[in-house]
């Protein structure tokens, strides 16, 4: 096993990005950014990783050189053909004894089919650096230490889990949304509905994806049903951030008819969050073309629901009547 080959690989993607980006940022700073060689599907080019990986440096001793998709990634953002994994992994099985020990070999690949007869040979010649999924305690210990100095128990950390999930970069990003928001006001605790305050729940996120394009690109937002149900996405959920949004829009227009546009009037009445509320009241003008489509589209998802309940349509029918009705909406 090489001592200057690693293999990067686990579901984590935050930890194995931040331990990446450390390796990487302190490489360069040791010795300069030019011995850092990174190839990904974009810049992929046989020759040049030849040359990093075998050839001696003219103006550089140490080279890191970062592979993203090697082995075969099952994560779509690091694939790589199979034409150029093969042609690489039979190279490096024939040369890999000239890669100098001055030369520090990355390997990155999330999720390698670890079947492979290319992934156990890696591993032969490899050393393995695993970033698994956190569990749920090393999640609350991860809240508790982003949103430090702030006091916050396990009751609120699990009402954080609940709300945006488990993704560790959405964590990262709106517990310092939080941490930010709370010390501007000079608060040391955080409570749950400090967490509803500041932070967007991933249904929430996913609610804003769908409706800022159902109206403008109908495909585009099939699309992101279809990749939902691809997911397995629940149903439930996708009902509740469907009719939480439509409510949300006839709010808005609701408010129009009455002759208040003013978002500090409809935030005091209503105690949407500002960002929900400044957001969409730009679509107003749009949306008053759309408003018999909202209220029959509400009605429609709420009586499909209870069909499904009873066991007068299949979840299956959900997903086609979805797709329908957005489509629908094409001019």
């Amino acid at each position: 096993m090489s001592s200057s080959i690693f293999l990067f690989t686990g579901e984590n993607s935050y930890t194995l990005s931040m331990e990446l980006t450390k390796w990487k940022s302190q490489f360069a700073e040791k010795f300069g950014e030019d011995a850092l060689f990174e190839f990904t599907d974009q810049n992929w080019d046989f020759g040049q990783i030849k040359q990093a990986l075998y050839a001696s440096g003219l103006f550089v001793s140490k080279k890191m050189v970062v592979l993203y998709g090697i082995p075969k990634d099952g994560d779509d953002v690091n694939a790589l053909s199979s034409d150029k994994i093969d042609q690489f992994f039979d190279d490096f099985l024939k040369n890999k004894d000239l890669i100098s020990p001055d030369t520090l070999v990355l390997l990155v690949s999330r999720k390698p089919d670890k079947r492979t007869r290319a992934y156990k040979r890696f591993l032969e010649n490899a050393q393995l650096k695993e970033f698994p999924l956190y569990k749920e305690i090393q999640l609350k210990n991860f809240l508790k230490e982003e949103l430090a100095p702030l006091a916050v128990s396990d009751l609120e950390t699990s009402h954080f889990l609940l709300k945006v999930g488990n993704d560790m970069f959405r964590l990262h990003n709106e517990a310092q949304k939080l941490k930010l928001g709370l010390q501007s006001r000079g608060a040391t605790v955080v409570t749950n509905a400090d967490i509803d305050e500041f932070c967007f729940g991933k249904l929430e996120q996913d609610s804003f994806e769908i409706f800022d394009q159902m109206f403008s690109d109908p495909i585009a937002t099939v699309k992101i049903f279809e990749k939902m149900q691809d997911d397995g996405k629940n149903r439930n959920e996708v009902i509740g951030l469907l009719t939480r949004g439509i409510k949300i829009y006839l709010t808005l227009l609701d408010f129009d008819q009455r002759g208040i546009t003013s978002g500090k009037e409809i935030i005091a009445e209503t105690k949407l969050h500002p960002f929900v509320v400044n957001k969409n009241l730009k679509l107003v003008p749009m949306l008053r073309g759309h408003r018999s489509f909202l209220i029959a589209f509400f009605k429609q998802l709420i009586e499909l629901e209870s069909q499904i309940i009873l066991g007068k349509k299949s979840d299956l029918y959900f997903w086609l009547f979805l797709k329908s009705q957005i489509l629908s909406l094409r001019s």
